[in-house]
């Protein structure tokens, strides 16, 4: 079978429109860093990309949820240890209260001391956020994601840390009405004390408790969104390696294929003949 030169010279333009629409593609993957330019390229790996995309998106509002809880929870922290902090020199008030040499007066005067502490006490727990929002939630406190799967508790309530078990300030207003008669506290009222600083710490506990939660919850987030960006990464960007090796060859087989052609435009029918 005899192939003529016209045969040749098409075959040749094909190939040098091939090569040159490869070397092109080759090009754009380079420049732009992405494996496709339209989603009809490979409707799978669009397809798989917009899936990777809503996950994207899913652990963007996971990191606003674990912002907004790490804010309350450090606010929380703060005021609880403001707190403890007071009841924690009302009960040292007390103490120095029943002693029964400090006198009737004495007493009338850790009673102020007693009301500008449960006033703190007050102000520490009606506490507001940025927001304007109260630090402490009313009950229930909502829950929220902050990774797959896992919810956590946005905050600590104010009924946990104020009311739930003792009254905090019924148990310190009681006190300093005594104090404001000038009677000394009793075996009843140091138990109530107690009890009321029980009640704020475990409110502590708690909250350390969340932040561990949310820490781990966190990692735990970083590392699947790590694992769906090199997944998107695989799919969707250019592999430089793969890109310019095939650069390479596509200009290679480029430039044979043009010499093939400038042979044949310079071949003259006698030559041929």
């Amino acid at each position: 079978m005899r192939i003529s030169s016209q045969q040749v010279f098409d075959s040749s333009l094909q190939s040098i429109q091939q090569h040159t629409s490869d070397v092109v593609e080759a090009q754009r993957q380079i420049s732009s860093g992405q494996k496709y330019r339209l989603a009809s390229d490979d409707a799978l790996a669009a397809g798989l990309g917009v899936q990777i995309a809503w996950d994207k998106s899913q652990f963007a509002m996971f990191k606003v949820n674990q912002d907004h809880i790490n804010a309350s929870l450090t606010s929380s922290d703060a005021q609880l240890n403001s707190i403890n902090i007071a009841l924690t020199k009302f009960q040292q008030m007390m103490v120095q209260a029943r002693n029964d040499a400090l006198g009737t007066d004495n007493r009338k005067l850790l009673g102020q001391q007693a009301a500008a502490l449960r006033d703190a006490v007050s102000q520490f727990a009606n506490a507001k956020d940025a927001n304007g929002q109260n630090i402490f939630r009313d009950e229930p406190v909502p829950s929220t994601l902050v990774a797959p799967a896992v919810q956590l508790e946005t905050g600590i309530s104010f009924n946990e840390v104020m009311v739930t078990g003792q009254d905090v300030l019924a148990v310190m207003n009681g006190i300093r009405v005594k104090l404001d008669a000038g009677t000394a506290p009793s075996d009843a009222d140091m138990e109530n004390i107690q009890a009321v600083l029980k009640q704020v710490t475990r409110a502590q506990v708690k909250t350390g408790l969340l932040q561990n939660q949310l820490d781990a919850a966190t990692e735990s987030a970083e590392v699947q969104k790590t694992n769906v960006e090199l997944q998107r990464s695989n799919l969707l960007d250019t592999d430089l390696a793969t890109a310019t090796a095939s650069l390479v060859k596509s200009n290679a087989l480029l430039q044979a294929a043009q010499s093939v052609m400038t042979k044949l435009d310079v071949n003259t029918l006698f030559q041929k003949l």
